[in-house]
């Protein structure tokens, strides 16, 4: 008997660290987000592409979870990383436009980011590269749940490129400093990983590339190749560099990692796969982009996952698993999708993705319905309804067979477009005289 009891005790010791599907664990996983700036949709080899080759990032894709069909939270940066962060849709934080240097805004202090629930479940927490959430002190990351950051304030486009170290600049980037930014993050990460193993880390890693102006040292450059196809297969290795050192330190089994992209390409190079628009687009190339997630053990191998899914999505998966809860005070937009990475269990979609421009709804998918009113500022002439599970490049309206639809959706946006609140523009005055008005690079 006293040989049970001292087995049933061990037995309940050991299954208490272990996590379950409830969410709720005494070692939770580690969380590695990695996205890229303006990656579109069939930028990866393993969405695709006949040019890129990414092995690191398709093997991670073969390890773990593909997303088909998953959705960005607005159609520009700033915006579409409140909502990432937030988990909420971006006007609710006022986060509804690009940021550029100076600007007086940013994200506002009573905002719950990811950083802040992942601390307050004891976790490390670390933001590196691009942040574009307000650039003064106040709005930085380590005021908003990180430890520690470094990484440029806002987009490679804008100057001065500064490179700011928690809540100071530390070097004014040009040439070779830039060149090797990449790096850089990279080995940030692999410092930061591997001085926070004794506890749960949470790493926030966002590339700059390929955003333009791409800038790379000769090295990593092919003689007759668009510098862009270098720079997605750059990001690949340097991910490769990020991989082996969480392998290296045994972290690999109990580490959740995500690859994924803000918001669909510029004009400098992304390939949509034939899906229409790009930023600033809430059709499809916009919109969609790629989402991989690796879990050994808990997320099954070589899973495809074709039900939609969307950026706001993560926040409340995240705290989940981490054993937190939503705060009540607050709307949050997106659901928890871990029965889509781990396939466990039933997922029902609560309520329809709505894409807002400025202080207007642009588009609403409800199902494999998708309906568009509008495309950045300019209202459509006319509504335009697609069945995006058949037509994904959203080229054969359906309005005359379907005017049902079209009206039930348009009902929908007129119902959700009233808690949108109006835009006021804002023109302010740059402090810096070494930027342009704006905040704009001009070469």
């Amino acid at each position: 008997m006293r040989s049970l009891f001292l087995y049933a005790v061990v037995f309940v010791l050991v299954a208490s660290c272990v996590w379950s599907p409830s969410g709720h664990a005494e070692s939770p996983p580690n969380i590695v987000w990695i996205w890229c700036d303006n990656l579109a949709y069939r930028d990866l080899s393993c969405y695709g592409s006949p040019t890129i080759r990414t092995p690191v990032i398709d093997q991670l894709a073969r390890d773990g979870a593909r997303f088909t069909q998953y959705y960005i939270g607005h159609v520009v940066c700033s915006p579409s990383r409140a909502a990432l962060l937030t988990g909420r849709q971006p006007f609710r934080s006022g986060i509804i436009d690009v940021l550029r240097p100076d600007s007086p805004i940013g994200i506002p202090d009573d905002e719950i980011t990811l950083g802040e629930a992942m601390r307050d479940a004891g976790y490390a927490t670390m933001a590196i590269g691009k942040w574009h959430l307000g650039d003064r002190p106040q709005y930085l990351p380590t005021r908003h749940g990180f430890d520690g950051y470094l990484g440029l304030p806002y987009s490679m486009d804008m100057s001065p490129t500064i490179l700011i170290r928690d809540d100071r600049i530390v070097a004014e980037l040009a040439g070779s400093k830039v060149e090797n930014i990449t790096e850089r993050y990279t080995d940030e990460a692999i410092r930061f990983i591997t001085v926070s193993v004794d506890q749960p880390f949470f790493l926030y890693f966002s590339h700059t590339l390929p955003h333009p102006p791409i800038n790379l040292s000769p090295q990593h450059r092919t003689d007759g190749r668009p510098i862009y196809e270098d720079a997605i297969e750059h990001v690949d290795q340097q991910t490769g560099k990020l991989l082996a050192a969480i392998d290296r330190l045994g972290l690999r089994d109990n580490t959740l990692v995500f690859f994924s992209s803000d918001n669909g390409p510029m004009s400098n190079g992304g390939d949509t796969g034939g899906l229409r628009g790009g930023i600033r687009s809430s059709y499809e190339g916009g919109v969609r982009v790629p989402l991989i997630a690796r879990w050994p053990g808990k997320i099954p191998a070589g899973r495809e996952v074709n039900t939609p899914a969307i950026a706001y999505d993560i926040f409340p998966t995240l705290v989940r698993l981490t054993g937190g809860q939503l705060a009540s005070d607050r709307a949050y937009d997106g659901q928890d999708i871990w029965p889509l990475l781990s396939g466990d269990g039933d997922f029902q979609r609560q309520h329809p993705f709505y894409w807002i421009y400025t202080d207007k709804v642009t588009a609403v998918r409800d199902g494999n319905w998708k309906l568009h009113v509008g495309d950045g500022e300019k209202p459509l002439d006319k509504p335009e309804l697609y069945d995006v599970s058949r037509d994904p490049r959203e080229s054969r309206p359906l309005n005359d067979q379907h005017p049902d639809v079209v009206q039930r959706l348009l009902n929908q946006i007129d119902e959700y477009q009233k808690q949108v609140p109006p835009t006021w523009r804002l023109i302010y005055n740059v402090r810096d005289r070494a930027k342009q008005n704006g905040g704009i690079r001009r070469e």
